[in-house]
């Protein structure tokens, strides 16, 4: 992506961080920081689903892992970020949640408990965080088309488009979400545009969830 950007003409910067390791984190955002100057706003974005089983099924080292990828690892990078937003006069958190967290997703516990706890963290750090002017708030999204579907797809020992038919089927727009439309609203809650706005959930799920 980085790549991409920089070939279309803009300036990106790519640095590899295990998000669910302390030292790692501060290591990565000190070559942030070093190469970049600053932090106006921060999207957590990093997320892995577990193997699909029931509870029942799971191992502690499968539970584990999500759980310090996705919820661990939004509060090791909004603890060391904040200080140097704090040092500028504020800025953007976005948290990358999902509606997996707002309701329930059977043979994904982990994912779902994660996703909750992420919400439920912006909620937290927005109260927080205020006095700083520091805004926190979270996407929601739904099916995405994203690498993760072929994934999840394989765990079910199904096509990407079988898999994508298949939950189509419970989206009210009858489709996947590009991640460009995901990117989209993220890009206004960075902006000035959302400056009222904190501690808010968005949801960009197509629908499925009043369905």
């Amino acid at each position: 992506v980085a790549k991409q950007i920089n070939d279309e003409g803009g300036n990106a910067h790519f640095f590899k961080v295990d998000v669910s390791n302390e030292e790692s984190v501060k290591m990565g955002l000190e070559k942030a920081i070093e190469v970049v100057g600053g932090i106006d706003v921060l999207v957590n974005n990093a997320g892995i689903e577990p193997p699909s089983k029931s509870l029942l099924d799971l191992t502690s080292e499968e539970y584990d892992r999500v759980l310090d990828v996705n919820l661990k690892g939004v509060w090791l990078i909004t603890k060391y970020t904040v200080p140097h937003m704090a040092k500028r006069g504020g800025g953007s958190i976005i948290n990358i949640a999902s509606v997996a967290g707002l309701r329930p997703l059977a043979g994904a516990m982990p994912y779902s408990v994660s996703k909750a706890g992420v919400i439920m963290f912006t909620m937290v750090s927005a109260i927080e965080l205020g006095k700083l002017k520091i805004r926190v708030n979270a996407i929601a999204p739904g099916w995405v088309d994203t690498p993760m579907i072929e994934r999840a797809a394989k765990n079910l020992k199904m096509t990407p488009e079988e898999f994508k038919k298949l939950n189509s089927q419970r989206v009210v727009l009858a489709r996947f979400a590009n991640p460009e439309e995901i990117a989209n609203v993220a890009a206004f809650l960075a902006s000035e545009e959302s400056s009222y706005m904190t501690g808010s959930v968005v949801v960009v799920d197509g629908g499925v969830s009043i369905t």
